[in-house]
């Protein structure tokens, strides 16, 4: 069996900003009583500035938690990980090893950093003014709200960082203890590093198949007569592209099947453009089927 540990890493994110809002208590009070209930369950809060002060920056910090997640595009290439990287556990994730791969998904978090980097400076040049803003139309809950100084809200509040470690091998087990304990702890770390692996295998299978299910069905679904009933967009295309290096990336196994799988999607597609499938029905019918016909073999192999 592959080692995870030879074939792959973990990164970590960690993101935190000012979210500069408060528990209102007497708003708290108003709503229970409305509500029939109590502050157990129920709690009102309040903007300490204004919303838009900070909306780009929780813009930017939910394109990078969700580039991770394979749900926003890299803000190096616009390019992005469907499927997303698979969890180690609830804040790491597995990154393969893989050559460029990974340099791909540390460029494009470092460029997120330095888009959160630029407009925390914003924040810190807006923040006077939006706090006093704040407390001159907000005075029951800005007004009586201790702020304290803005480049103490920058360096306490503001933070973007990304972590990478490596996955746990048992023969680097190094403690003093009893023979039996160690054996113990070492066939611990086997059994997750090698559940993890076919996590890893049964991710990368099921995103093979989201992605090309989703591609089968609009191509399907695409009526020329009606566009707007069932739209078939540029980025259905571009996301079966995205997915190729993605999905070579993933199988750490070198799993042949997923390999064939992630070859017979691209030449569904091809150098077909999203506008010539629009445009011309046979290839539509074509690509469709041979994209179902991936979906299916791979679904019927590892299910």
């Amino acid at each position: 069996m592959t080692a995870l540990n030879e074939k792959a890493m973990l990164v970590s994110l960690d993101i935190s900003y000012y979210r500069a809002t408060t528990t209102n208590r007497q708003a708290t009070d108003t709503a229970a009583n409305v509500l029939n209930t109590t502050e157990r369950y129920v709690s009102v809060t309040g903007r300490l500035i204004p919303k838009e002060t900070l909306d780009e920056i929780r813009r930017i910090v939910g394109q990078a938690r969700n580039f991770l997640d394979g749900k926003s595009p890299g803000a190096a290439d616009g390019k992005t990980l469907p499927g997303g990287l698979p969890h180690w556990d609830k804040v790491t994730r597995i990154l393969p090893s893989s050559h460029g791969f990974n340099e791909q998904v540390i460029r494009n978090l470092g460029a997120f950093k330095d888009k959160f980097d630029e407009e925390v400076e914003k924040v810190r040049r807006a923040l006077p003014d939006a706090i006093a803003t704040a407390k001159r139309e907000n005075p029951e809950i800005a007004g009586r709200h201790y702020f304290p100084p803005v480049d103490d809200i920058i360096a306490e509040k503001f933070s973007f960082r990304w972590q990478l470690d490596v996955i746990p091998d048992s023969g680097d087990i190094r403690v003093e203890a009893s023979k039996e304990f160690v054996e113990e702890l070492r066939a611990s770390v086997n059994e997750r590093a090698a559940s993890k692996l076919n996590e890893v295998t049964s991710h990368t299978v099921r995103t093979v198949i989201e992605v090309a299910r989703h591609l089968a069905d609009s191509l399907d679904g695409y009526d020329p007569d009606d566009k707007n009933k069932s739209p078939f967009r540029d980025s259905t295309v571009d996301r079966v592209r995205d997915l190729i290096p993605v999905i070579r990336a993933l199988n750490v196994k070198a799993d042949a099947q997923i390999d064939k799988a992630a070859t017979d999607l691209l030449a569904a597609v091809g150098n077909k453009s999203a506008k010539q499938l629009r445009t011309d029905t046979d290839d539509r019918k074509a690509t469709a089927a041979a994209a179902r016909k991936v979906a299916d073999n791979i679904s019927s192999i590892f299910n």
